[in-house]
């Protein structure tokens, strides 16, 4: 894979883990959030918590999936170059 294609996955995989890693500490913070409303016994507030997180898990999901194709696509790239 030429130099430049193999920067450029590199920065698209660190935008994409910065972007998960964002997503992944607000969704710890609304389970927190959640867990401490089920302590005081408020349920309604727990699920309402967390009912974000089915917008934000699929967006992790995307994410991962994401950076690992490009990974993968690259050592594929890698393993099928063909040296002259």
């Amino acid at each position: 894979m030429p130099a430049t294609q193999s920067t450029t996955n590199a920065v698209i995989i660190t935008a994409n883990l910065e972007a998960l890693h964002i997503r992944l500490q607000y969704a710890t913070r609304l389970a927190i959030a959640a867990s401490v409303a089920m302590a005081e016994h408020n349920q309604n507030r727990a699920v309402g918590t967390i009912i974000e997180c089915e917008r934000l898990l699929p967006e992790c999901d995307a994410l991962f999936r994401t950076i690992m194709l490009l990974h993968r696509s690259r050592a594929s790239f890698e393993q099928n170059e063909v040296h002259s």
